[in-house]
């Protein structure tokens, strides 16, 4: 019901015998490629390419295939099993890839997760996944091991670069390879966890086919391939890097990893190595351009810079197009609907600055080739164009669902296949997508999805805490910034500084408010709920746009 996957599975050999033991038509799934299937092509295809450098060391494709092959066979080594879940806790690194491909190979289910996160949120979601192995960064890999008892179905650490667990990478890259067995299309690949509406992380988890659809509609919408590609990664590969890697690997270019971001080292880096391809999110690009303006230098080897998870705002952009030239990509998404849903393109992004800036540059794009859109009403009906409505999608990239919560999933996509994606949107008449607000409570900061719950939560454990509401106010740097405000009870005393010590005491670091206000009381519906919306308006009161930029 869910994605292009169950269509297929719905197929009917009209009598001709086609359809396998596991329910599927095999004249289409023969022709529903996996990314396991493009990942092997990409070994054969470009073997003497450089796939990842790593200091003064390149691995080719060829060596790519070789070592993901062995890890495989090292990883089932291990008792892990096809369709067991796999946890990558690392920065970027060299590693990161070829633990990732051997996942997808092997028909591992593939996590990756940030590690900004608190320990807590760590156990939580290791827990929910059952994960039977984590490959850890030496100090992830020492926090897990204070932990193990509260973990009962994590069965081995990998450790890499060092630290404690059960074995370790290199080891094995020692195994014998494993033969490659096809992942079904219709299997899980990955579990995106994303945050709750509750506080509590959900997993959106992702067929084989719905990350190839992933990997096709990126295709689609980036500029052609070059022999000389190359893409340096300072977004986190456990979010927007991870995802638009794939599609990089499948066209043969060569990754390089930097694993802390720093704009002016990036910048070092895009000149001293040539670099074509930047994926960034909009906190990292506006920093980019700030440094840029600072700085003299030469960065026309760039001929895309990809950036995703919240919108810029149009003068920003604009500053970014006079230092960088017509380089900018944009795509739209979800976890639960990996992008792009839409795309604003490279031409899309070109405009005379003597004509002033187009209006489109504050839109997400137009809809990707083979993505539904329709914006609705809160009672479901197709609002007329030029009206907002919330944007519900519909598409084979579609999530299968949340992992192990069907209500969960019931209430985000219907029967029909079309998922809400809780923001409010509206078309122009040239097509073009314009997110105006958020139905959700969500917040957007520097790129990560937050849901003030989480951290009312941990804020409202603080005695002297009578109230509180968590909201998201425009920042120049950050998209929107957390801003928590609390209602103090009778007879106590509290400081912002208290306020954001509980936060980081017990979430990540991107979690905690960015500023505290004090007031005598929130705002209630005649129930009792507190309005978030009208606390959150009186910051969005200029444009007609009230997420950040």
């Amino acid at each position: 019901m869910l994605s292009g996957t169950t269509q297929v599975g719905q197929g009917t050999s009209g009598g001709s015998g086609v359809i396998g033991p596991d329910g599927l038509d095999h004249r289409q799934r023969a022709t529903q490629v996996t990314v396991a299937d493009l990942y092997e092509r990409g070994y054969r295809q470009y073997g003497s390419r450089t796939a990842v450098r790593d200091g003064d060391t390149a691995i080719t494709y060829r060596e790519l295939g070789e070592r993901v092959h062995r890890i495989v066979g090292g990883i089932t080594g291990l008792g892990v099993r096809r369709g067991d879940r796999g946890v990558l806790l690392l920065g970027n690194c060299p590693e990161f890839f070829e633990i990732e491909h051997a996942l997808f190979l092997g028909g591992f289910v593939r996590t990756a997760l940030s590690i900004r996160l608190h320990l807590r949120e760590v156990v939580h979601i290791l827990t929910d996944c059952a994960a039977a192995v984590v490959f850890a960064a030496p100090e992830w890999a020492e926090r897990l091991a204070g932990v193990r008892d509260q973990l009962p179905a994590l069965r081995h650490v990998v450790t890499v670069d060092g630290g404690p667990g059960d074995t370790t990478l290199d080891r094995l890259r020692e195994a014998a390879p494993a033969p490659y067995t096809r992942p079904l299309p219709h299997e899980p690949a990955a579990i995106l966890y994303t945050s709750g509406t509750t506080g509590m992380p959900k997993g959106a988890t992702l067929s084989h086919a719905n990350w190839a659809a992933m990997v096709r509609n990126e295709l689609l919408e980036l500029p052609p391939a070059r022999d000389d590609d190359l893409v340096l990664h300072v977004a986190p590969l456990s979010h927007l890097s991870g995802y638009v890697a794939p599609s990089y690997f499948v066209r043969g270019a060569t990754h390089l990893t930097c694993p802390k971001f720093d704009a002016t080292e990036t910048l070092e880096l895009v000149e001293r190595h040539g670099v074509t391809i930047l994926p960034m999110v909009p906190t990292m690009l506006n920093l980019l351009v700030l440094a840029a303006e600072r700085r003299t230098g030469d960065y026309g080897s760039l001929h895309t810079v990809v950036y995703a998870g919240s919108p810029i705002a149009p003068d920003r952009l604009a500053r970014a197009r006079q230092v960088f030239g017509d380089v900018f990509i944009q795509f739209y998404g979800l976890s639960e609907l990996p992008i792009p849903i839409a795309c604003l393109s490279r031409q899309d992004h070109s405009f005379d600055p003597a004509s002033g800036i187009p209006a489109r540059l504050a839109s997400a794009g137009r809809i990707s080739p083979f993505v539904e859109v329709k914006l609705v009403d809160d009672a479901g009906a197709e609002v007329p164009h030029g009206e907002v409505g919330e944007i519900t999608v519909r598409g084979d990239q579609t999530m299968m669902g949340y992992w192990h919560l069907p209500e969960a999933t019931a209430d985000m996509v219907d029967a029909e296949g079309w998922a809400s994606t809780g923001d409010l949107g509206r078309f122009d008449e040239d097509g073009y997508l314009y997110i105006v607000d958020r139905k959700k409570d969500m917040v957007v900061t520097g790129g990560f999805n937050v849901y003030p719950t989480e951290i009312e939560n941990v804020v409202s454990t603080l005695p002297a805490v009578s109230e509180v509401a968590v909201i998201g106010v425009p920042d120049p740097v950050w998209g929107e910034a957390l801003k928590a405000v609390v209602v103090v009870r009778d007879g106590y005393s509290l400081t912002p500084e208290e306020v954001v010590t509980v936060c980081s005491a017990h979430l990540a670091s991107y979690k905690k408010p960015r500023s505290v206000e004090f007031v005598t009381e929130l705002p209630k519906t005649g129930s009792g709920k507190i309005m978030r919306r009208q606390l959150r308006d009186r910051y969005w009161t200029a444009g007609d746009r009230k997420v950040g930029g």
